[in-house]
């Protein structure tokens, strides 16, 4: 005889009754009520029909009158409807739940049991997001170090070296988050470095329902699309300004910090440079120790795909440094570059606070869509529909927060000395090396190399953010 308790089947004590039924140590299950043994209709319904009688095991629901020994029971006859309403409250439950958390997203509170490095909760209130000013300026020194020229194993080195403590350990002394690997070799390591580098927290925008159980039954969590999650933009302090971010992600993409591990060197335009057939360029060097370019897919597969490039280093370096000299005079202009982003209007201010007040009206009307939805109150036609135009209205309240928000915020950062200070560098570019390759990287968007010709796609022909 074993008494047993719980809602699913997935449990230890389950399991272990289920080994002694097999076992023939069992020959009675006695639950509270039929829930305790499953709120799952189809497999409650199996083990109640099927495998308890295929062992000739008793089975009793003390408040449910159920006892499958009993033939003249009539109560038995219900086990089917009793499950399947013991499945439709535990499917309510989940919706209510996930309904809970969806309107908590939309509202901006956080949701999250633990949050990334450089970020903390705050101890009175734990939907909110507060800096953490012990480890805030390692997560500076990240995204410097990268946007300088750092690879990602390189920043990891370099911390490393400084026994600074990596986010998991870090997490599990100042939190109650257990690790439950015990060879954890506590390093940090690219992939975590590339992580923190990614994260869009960092600029104060929190990202949330970013994954999602397949449905109340089943525990496999999945990934939900990048338009599905909830972003709410400046919803809390940023570490790191937008234009850094977006500086460090275009970079990222680009891979433009990457090393060559054949000649263990750093190119200062990898990333950027690609063959006229669309393939990478890369650098080999010869007996005389001078760096050429060479096409990824010639180099992989011989002139059959592609010819060889006939330019050294050296020199796409000096044509570049030659055409950005040339250009940044012609089509930079002073003006141009200080007003759009000083002019900032004076409702700038009371513009933000109207849009916020139409994005909580129209956070709400989302939640109480999802409320009725949950509820059965409107069809799932008409939900569609309105929450279509509902997220619509939200992207372009986003979209003109973000704008006037990035106006602000540029006001605020810049002044026209900082930007006559970054005119003048620009205008006395003489050659491209490492303190001015981040720069360089803002200037141009792509170069293309035709046998001893480059043509250069450059960024400032319609806008350049500095």
């Amino acid at each position: 005889m074993m008494v047993i308790l719980g809602t699913n089947f997935d449990r230890p004590d389950f399991k272990r009754m289920l080994a002694d039924i097999e076992e023939e140590k069992i020959n009675l299950v006695i639950t509270k009520d039929l829930s305790r043994l499953g709120r799952d209709y189809i497999e409650t319904g199996m083990y109640v029909e099927k495998i308890f009688p295929s062992k000739n095991i008793r089975y009793i629901a003390v408040n449910d009158n159920v006892d499958t020994f009993d033939k003249k029971n009539s109560n038995n006859d219900m086990t089917p409807f009793k499950a399947v309403i013991n499945d439709m409250y535990a499917k309510d439950t989940s919706n209510k739940v996930r309904s809970t958390i969806l309107t908590k997203a939309i509202n901006g509170e956080c949701i999250k049991a633990f949050l990334p490095y450089g970020y903390k909760k705050d101890a009175s209130n734990k939907n909110k997001i507060l800096v953490d000013e012990n480890v805030v300026n390692n997560v500076k020194m990240i995204f410097d170090l990268y946007k300088s020229g750092y690879s990602k194993t390189e920043i990891a080195k370099k911390l490393n070296e400084l026994n600074i403590e990596t986010p998991l350990k870090y997490k599990q002394t100042t939190t109650n988050y257990y690790n439950p690997n015990s060879n954890t070799t506590y390093k940090w390591n690219s992939t975590v470095i590339n992580k923190i580098l990614r994260n869009q927290i960092y600029v104060g925008d929190l990202v949330q329902m970013q994954y999602t159980k397949v449905n109340y039954k089943i525990k496999k969590i999945v990934k939900v699309a990048k338009d599905e999650q909830i972003v709410i933009q400046n919803n809390h302090e940023a570490i790191i300004d937008r234009n850094t971010f977006n500086t460090v992600q275009e970079m990222l993409d680009k891979k433009t910090n990457e090393w060559n591990y054949s000649t263990r060197n750093k190119h200062l335009l990898t990333g950027l440079v690609f063959c006229k057939c669309g393939s990478r360029v890369t650098y080999n060097k010869n007996y005389g120790k001078v760096s050429r370019c060479i096409c990824s897919s010639y180099k992989k597969y011989g002139n059959k795909f592609c010819s060889n490039i006939h330019l050294k280093e050296a020199e796409l370096l000096d044509m570049v440094a030659d055409s950005l000299k040339e250009n940044v005079n012609e089509y930079l202009n002073f003006k141009d570059l200080k007003y759009p982003t000083l002019q900032v209007k004076d409702n700038t201010k009371q513009e933000l606070a109207k849009l916020s007040k139409k994005k909580e009206e129209l956070n709400k009307a989302i939640s109480s869509l999802y409320e009725d939805k949950m509820e059965e109150n409107i069809s799932i036609q008409t939900f569609k529909v309105l929450i279509a135009k509902y997220e619509k209205q939200q992207k372009q309240l986003n979209s003109e927060i973000s704008l006037l928000s990035k106006t602000k915020e540029n006001a605020q950062e810049f002044n026209p000395k900082q930007l006559e200070e970054v005119m003048k560098n620009l205008l006395e570019f003489d050659t491209i090396n490492e303190e001015n390759k981040t720069l360089v990287f803002k200037l141009i968007d792509k170069i293309i190399i035709d046998d001893d010709k480059i043509n250069i796609s450059y960024k400032f022909y319609n806008k350049i953010e500095l």
